[in-house]
């Protein structure tokens, strides 16, 4: 089978579409594109490199809290991500598009448009970079002359790009509501940016010939490090058991 793949934004949660990787792998199932936003645009990156699911949860295993939350002083934004930006070039050595296996899109979003734009020339770490810059937590990434945030702001989940192939296409959604106490105000702002996020991800329930949403990580935070192999086997094991269903849709 072969198919295109979108996958959404969400922290850490990213570690669940690697399981879901790693299942589709077993299934002898070719990816031949891939799109995604923020930590979808990282894991997209990572398959387009031609990475196994193997070496996706090692690197990020790998991760320190110090590689994604360097202080950004004298900037706008409380972070920064040159940390990890280094690290991905360091793992991958490429430089632009032409360098990946498979075509792939990053998702970006223009802060001074909003628009989204769906990227597949130029340095493709740098625009995933730019495509998981939560604002105002960390700084805008500027590429030339454009500055640019997290993709989830404009689409979280970019099938569009994906539309043009002949190949069916999955969507893999890791934002799903979760059911919390929104007596504090922490709570209450990241309800709200999940809700913000997820409303922009439900076009894709249209446009992708199938939908499927990780409801394991519902209860898991954007960044805890702790809790990346529970999302990689939610990741894993909920695809398995939908994959009957799902599978029909893509054939």
């Amino acid at each position: 089978m072969k198919i295109t793949l979108s996958l959404s934004g969400g922290g850490l949660r990213g570690a669940a579409h690697v399981g879901a990787i790693k299942f589709l792998e077993e299934q002898g199932v070719e990816i031949t594109a891939v799109s995604g936003s923020s930590a979808g645009a990282i894991v997209g990156l990572f398959l387009a490199s031609g990475l196994r699911s193997e070496d996706m949860l090692n690197f990020l295993k790998s991760l320190e809290k110090k590689e994604l939350f360097a202080w950004a002083s004298g900037a706008i934004g409380i972070f920064k991500m040159e940390r990890l930006e280094k690290k991905l070039e360091e793992r991958l050595k490429i430089e632009t598009y032409r360098d990946l296996k498979i075509p792939f899109y990053t998702c970006v979003t223009d802060i001074n448009t909003g628009d989204a734009h769906y990227v597949n020339s130029g340095n493709p770490i740098a625009y995933t970079v730019a495509s998981s810059t939560i604002t105002p937590l960390f700084s805008a990434k500027k590429i030339g002359e454009y500055s640019y945030i997290d993709g989830g702001f404009s689409d979280n989940l970019p099938v569009k790009p994906l539309k043009s192939y002949y190949e069916k296409s999955l969507a893999i959604n890791i934002n799903p509501l979760r059911g919390e106490d929104l007596s504090s105000f922490k709570s209450l702002a990241i309800r709200s940016i999940l809700i913000m996020i997820r409303s922009n991800s439900m076009p894709a329930k249209k446009l992708a010939d199938a939908f499927f949403e990780v409801k394991g990580v519902a209860n898991m935070h954007l960044f805890n490090f702790d809790e990346i192999d529970m999302a990689y086997e939610a990741g894993y094991n909920e695809l398995k058991e939908n994959w009957e269903e799902l599978s029909k849709k893509l054939v």
